[in-house]
C-alpha cells in the first residue's frame, strides 16, 4: 500500500462510524434497529470487516442506512469512503477470496471413464430408487386424507333427508356414524342419508389398508 493509500484509511470508515454514533448517544444495538440493518453488519462496519458482506454493493447500502440514522453523518461521503476503503482492502474486486489454485507439476488429473460414469449412473439411480421407495412409504402408512363439502358446519336442514358428500382416498373405507359410505373409483362419494329432527352429530371417519384413519365431524340441525 502506498503513502496516499495510507493516509486515505489513516481514519478508518469503521472509526468514523463509531464516532458519528457516539456523537448521537446511540448504541450499536439502537443503529441496527433504528436503520432496519442487521446488529452484525453494523458491528461488521465499525470494525471495517468487509468481508462480512457478499459484495461491495451491499456494504454500501448498509452505511447508507447506518448514516441516514446517526446525527450529522454524511451519507454520500461515507458511501464514496466505502468503496475506496473496499478496493484498498480487498484489492479491487467485489469481494478477496482464496487464490486460484495453480497447477501442481505431475498432479494427476481426474478423467471420466466408462466405468468412472457407469457407477456415477448406478448411484445416483440406487439413490433415486431408494428417495421414490420412502416416498410411497410414507404415503402408505400416513392417514387418508378427507374432505367433506357437503353438509358444512351448523347448517339447518327442512328435511330430515340430508346429502353428505365428499372425497377421500380410493382405497379407504369411509363411514358416518357407523354406516359405511360408497367410493367411486376416484374416491368420492355423494349420498343421503336420513336424520332425526333436532341436533345431529355427523362422525366421518376414513380407514386406509394400514389401518390409519383420518376424522371429520359435522354439527347439523334437522328442523
Amino acid at each position: 500500500m502506498d503513502e496516499f493509500e495510507k493516509n486515505q484509511v489513516a481514519v478508518s470508515l469503521g472509526e468514523q462510524l463509531r464516532q458519528y454514533r457516539e456523537q448521537a448517544g446511540m448504541s450499536v444495538e439502537q443503529v441496527a434497529r433504528e436503520s432496519k440493518v442487521a446488529l452484525r453488519y453494523v458491528r461488521a462496519l465499525e470494525e471495517s470487516d468487509w468481508q462480512a458482506f457478499s459484495a461491495k454493493v451491499y456494504a454500501r447500502g448498509a452505511v447508507r442506512r447506518v448514516a441516514h440514522v446517526l446525527k450529522d453523518a454524511d451519507a454520500d461521503a461515507l458511501i464514496a469512503a466505502t468503496g475506496r476503503e473496499w478496493d484498498i482492502t480487498l484489492g479491487g474486486g467485489e469481494k478477496s477470496g482464496a487464490p486460484a489454485p495453480r497447477a501442481v507439476a505431475g498432479a494427476r488429473r481426474f478423467t471420466v471413464t466408462p466405468r468412472r460414469l457407469g457407477v456415477a449412473v448406478a448411484a445416483g439411480a440406487t439413490v433415486l430408487l431408494i428417495l421414490f421407495l420412502a416416498v410411497r412409504l410414507i404415503a402408505f402408512t400416513a392417514a387418508p386424507g378427507l374432505a367433506i363439502y357437503r353438509p358444512a358446519d351448523e347448517t339447518r336442514f327442512a328435511s330430515s333427508t340430508v346429502e353428505v358428500a365428499g372425497r377421500t382416498e380410493k382405497e379407504s373405507s369411509l363411514t358416518v356414524n357407523g354406516r359405511e359410505l360408497t367410493l367411486d373409483e376416484q374416491g368420492g362419494f355423494d349420498e343421503k342419508i336420513e336424520l332425526p329432527q333436532g341436533v345431529n352429530e355427523l362422525h366421518f371417519i376414513s380407514r386406509n389398508r394400514f389401518g390409519k384413519t383420518q376424522t371429520a365431524v359435522r354439527n347439523i340441525l334437522v328442523k
